[in-house]
């Protein structure tokens, strides 16, 4: 048995990192350097904590997760950091928790305009017992309907608007909505997509355009260890934080899992040196990819604006099956991908065979890819779809050209 648990963790590491183009847009892989230190004595310990500490032992746990706070407080020029959720969802539930009760309503993207499942009723927020509204959605433009949204929020007088979404193209309105709405209405950035592509200063400053709390992932195009984070507007009263940090902990999280700490910290480290030509060609990338499979022939959305300002392209797949279909064909060509609810599908669509795959860029960006690549790329994608052609071999020897991470600290030093 021990014998198949080494084998399995050798084919993964062989399969994903040597042999497949990983374009989930939800995933990324750490630098060797942030891999390094996200194994160390931290992984055996607690550090449960408010105002102090409630285990003994955990000076050193205290000076990393301190560090950590330091460096993205210094990025988003703001005292209010917190780095204990274990993931973006987890980092969500707190803010609900925090500012609304059972019953309460909130304003949300909406699972079929992109919204995360924690943010409706098949999630956390549902679990709470909190209803939500989706916002209106411009189809064609995808993004944010503001004139309708504004109505909306006028109407029903949520407690919160969420913005930021999982089929994520272009920033969100939050500006031209915060000034037109109830200044009591918290306004919530699900940034767990774009975080990376904020942090290098080239999507968009949801805390400068009035953001009260953003919240995200550490782990999508923020390449660091899986893990949440939740960082508020430097205007935020201290007894609003105050109710954030008591929702995270004692109610939501007890251990927050420290040992991911150091490898966050080495990752903020080396986004703020590489972060910004690392997210200009992340997008750069997902244009070229939008573009390409768009002169192909392929129903990339939004190819009137651009296709995408961020990491990720939308395809509406359905003639050739529908997002799930597709996407297992492309795993046996070692192209992965996810599928993707669109606009027009269903909420029972949305969970089984929606009529979209969403493509990401920034995985292969950190290995070096360029546009020259997306191009390539594209033209499996079509070998694959349209010619029925098994292209496997041919992604096997493209990756092997692409081994080292890039945007990244040297580990040999460390």
């Amino acid at each position: 048995m021990l014998e198949k648990i080494i084998e399995i963790v050798n084919l993964q590491n062989k399969w994903r990192r040597e042999e497949c183009l990983n374009m989930i847009a939800s995933e990324n892989v750490m630098s060797p350097l942030a891999e390094k230190y996200y194994i160390s004595d931290f992984e055996s310990r607690y550090n449960e904590h408010d105002v102090v500490s409630h285990y003994q032992g955990t000076k050193y746990a205290n000076e990393i997760e301190t560090t950590c706070i330091n460096i993205f407080g210094n990025r988003f020029d703001t005292q209010y950091v917190d780095v204990r959720p274990i993931s973006g969802a987890v980092a969500n539930l707190c803010i609900y928790r925090a500012f609304m009760k059972p019953g309460d309503v909130f304003i949300s993207p909406g699972l079929t305009a992109g919204g995360h499942v924690s943010s409706t009723r098949y999630g956390i927020a549902g679990g709470l017992g909190l209803k939500d509204i989706p916002m209106y959605f411009d189809y064609k433009k995808m993004r944010c309907d503001v004139d309708k949204t504004v109505e909306l929020i006028e109407r029903v007088k949520p407690k919160v608007v969420m913005f930021g979404r999982s089929m994520f193209l272009f920033p969100e309105p939050i500006k031209e909505i915060k000034e037109q709405i109830d200044s009591k209405i918290k306004v919530i950035y699900d940034a767990a997509h774009v975080f990376g592509l904020i942090y290098g200063g080239e999507f968009q400053r949801p805390l400068e355009e009035g953001a009260d709390v953003l919240t995200a992932s550490t782990h999508k195009t923020f390449p660091g260890p899986q893990g949440g984070i939740i960082i508020a507007n430097k205007e935020l009263s201290m007894d609003l934080w105050k109710k954030i940090q008591r929702a995270i902990f004692p109610g939501t999280i007890s251990n927050h899992h420290i040992h991911r700490l150091p490898a966050l910290a080495i990752t903020a480290l080396e986004m703020n040196k590489f972060g910004k030509e690392y997210a200009k060609q992340t997008i750069n990338n997902a244009k070229r990819l939008g573009e390409a499979l768009y002169n192909l022939g392929f129903k990339v959305l939004a190819a009137d604006w651009g296709f995408t300002e961020s990491h990720q392209i939308i395809v509406d797949i359905k003639e050739f099956g529908g997002g799930a279909v597709v996407a297992e064909e492309l795993e046996k060509n070692n192209i992965i991908v996810n599928k993707m609810a669109l606009p027009w599908d269903t909420d029972y669509d949305a969970t089984h065979n929606p009529s979209g795959i969403r493509i990401g860029t920034q995985e292969l960006t950190r290995w070096g890819m360029k546009e020259n690549e997306m191009e390539y790329i594209a033209k499996l994608i079509y070998k694959i779809l349209r010619k029925k052609q098994n292209v496997k071999n041919d992604v096997i020897e493209m990756k092997k050209e692409f081994m080292e991470i890039k945007y990244a600290f040297s580990s040999s030093k460390y």
